[in-house]
């Protein structure tokens, strides 16, 4: 198979991802989701924390899950799944019911996908090509986030802009091109020969215990929280651009849209290549990790009111691009602390779990104080990114103190 049909592949099965972009459409269309819905912006908050409570254990689940069966047909029962979820919450009108359907997407998009998708683009390719093959896929789950959005964004404001549900369109969209993606996959990606790669449950516990040993996954995994503590708070912007500077709900949905994927698209490949060039970790990590403090705090800061929007867009987007160079920590500090190939999957396996851990409560925190103080609650969600900043600054200090790095032309010297 030549590589131009493997990246086709990769892209096909990226496409899968779209189960993992559903549970947050209540994010990234906030305002919509809230008049829709009639829910409070605590009640919001708790939707997101108990699809955490679901999809934090999947991040270890779904790894043996993916051992255990063929990571294709997972794949493809996770679409179907998880599309006919959506259905049911486009359908739901019940707090209740919503709440059920947003844990039932933790098991549909976390448990049997997140590790099946990977596995797949893995043995599409030798060991050679998985960085292709790879960073092709991070560019399609880019390209299939953001066209989405601005389709559906089209949609509800013009075509459905009299329709009080009209936002419930938005769900079934998602949820049909679920489906259509999961038979695609079906024709599209080769029945490929799976060898299991792990030796059982209690093997794999085992392995996980000599990870929680290793320094470095500790510092990985608070680097981790640190990091999407920042990337979860910025979905603020679209409902504070709206509440506090009287920014149209469209404008606000399309530039945080805008800035929340296009940043990661250009920034992340520019501080690979600052990493690759001989910058160190620590180093990196120190510099840019102060960044997201300032910017966090001027956000903070800036007055609320029309005067000073454009004082809050340039910010978020300060505060995204130095979040967006240090996106490659969250996978080659493995690498560059030579943790053993035999650990390495328990390792992320930690990491995962508690860096999306906010999903539990960062949410529900935000939400109660938008409906306690207003306006003035987002003074703790961008607080949010301050801590998250500082609990970058702090690894990457003790990744220098225990590794001591080098940069990557010296450990190429050595």
């Amino acid at each position: 198979m030549n590589m131009r049909k493997k990246l086709g592949l990769v892209v096909i099965v990226t496409f899968s991802s779209i189960v993992l972009l559903i549970p947050y459409l209540a994010y990234d269309f906030y305002n919509q989701f809230l008049n829709t819905y009639g829910v409070t912006d605590t009640q919001m908050g708790w939707l997101l924390t108990i699809y955490g409570a679901s999809a934090v254990p999947s991040y270890f689940i779904g790894g043996w899950v993916a051992d255990i069966f063929n990571p294709k047909k997972l794949v493809i029962v996770s679409c179907v799944l998880t599309g006919l979820t959506a259905f049911g919450v486009a359908a739901s009108s019940s707090f209740v019911m919503l709440g059920i359907l947003f844990f039932l997407f933790g098991i549909t998009a976390i448990t049997l996908n997140w590790s099946a998708y990977l596995k797949i683009i893995k043995m599409l390719g030798d060991e050679d090509e998985q960085g292709r093959l790879f960073a092709m896929s991070d560019i399609a789950y880019a390209i299939l986030s953001l066209a989405l959005q601005y389709i559906v964004l089209a949609i509800i404001t013009w075509a459905l802009a009299d329709n009080p549900n009209g936002f419930k369109v938005a769900y079934i969209i998602y949820g049909a091109l679920a489906i259509i993606i999961g038979v695609v996959v079906h024709f599209a990606i080769p029945n490929m020969t799976y060898e299991k790669e792990g030796k059982g449950i209690k093997e794999d516990l085992r392995l996980m215990g000599h990870a929680a040993k290793l320094p470095i996954t500790w510092y990985l995994s608070f680097f981790t929280l640190g990091y999407f503590l920042i990337r979860s708070n910025i979905t603020y912007l679209n409902p504070y651009l709206t509440d506090a500077f009287a920014i149209s709900i469209p404008f606000a949905q399309a530039f945080s849209s805008a800035i929340r994927t296009g940043i990661l698209m250009i920034f992340s490949p520019i501080g690979g290549t600052l990493r690759d060039k001989g910058h160190t970790a620590s180093s990196m990590i120190n510099k840019l990790s102060i960044g997201c403090i300032v910017f966090s705090v001027v956000l903070m800061f800036i007055p609320q009111g029309r005067p000073y929007v454009i004082w809050v867009m340039l910010a978020a987007i300060l505060l995204l691009a130095c979040n967006a160079m240090m996106s490659n920590f969250l996978y080659t500090l493995v690498t560059t602390a030579k943790v053993p190939n035999l650990y390495v999957g328990s390792v992320f396996g930690i990491a995962s779990a508690i860096g999306y851990s906010s999903d539990l409560y960062l949410y529900t925190i935000c939400g109660h104080y938008l409906d306690a103080w207003g306006n003035g609650g987002y003074k703790v969600v961008w607080f949010v990114g301050v801590i998250g900043g500082l609990l970058m600054f702090a690894m990457g200090r003790a990744i220098k103190k225990t590794y001591g790095f080098e940069s990557m032309e010296e450990e190429k010297a050595n």
